[in-house]
């Protein structure tokens, strides 16, 4: 914040009303935001179990091919 500021923060008067709109405006930005942090943590969870899930089946994979390799020993 700019020094040059602070007096016109002063120099306004906030209404009850404004101040009620305010907190609404605020609420309403929470809201957005734990609503996009959801989707974020959810994506994050199905990455995730995603790629656990690849890794196992490469694991299975290369198990595999070492045993047709043992195979044809």
């Amino acid at each position: 914040m700019h020094l040059q500021s602070i007096p016109l923060l002063f120099a306004q008067i906030a209404t009850p009303d404004d101040i009620v709109r305010e907190a609404a405006r605020l609420q309403r930005n929470y809201e957005f935001l734990s609503y996009g942090l959801t989707v974020a943590w959810a994506i994050l969870v199905i990455y995730v179990l995603f790629m656990v899930s690849r890794g196992r089946k490469l694991k299975r994979e290369i198990a595999s091919l070492k045993a047709m390799l043992e195979d044809r020993r």
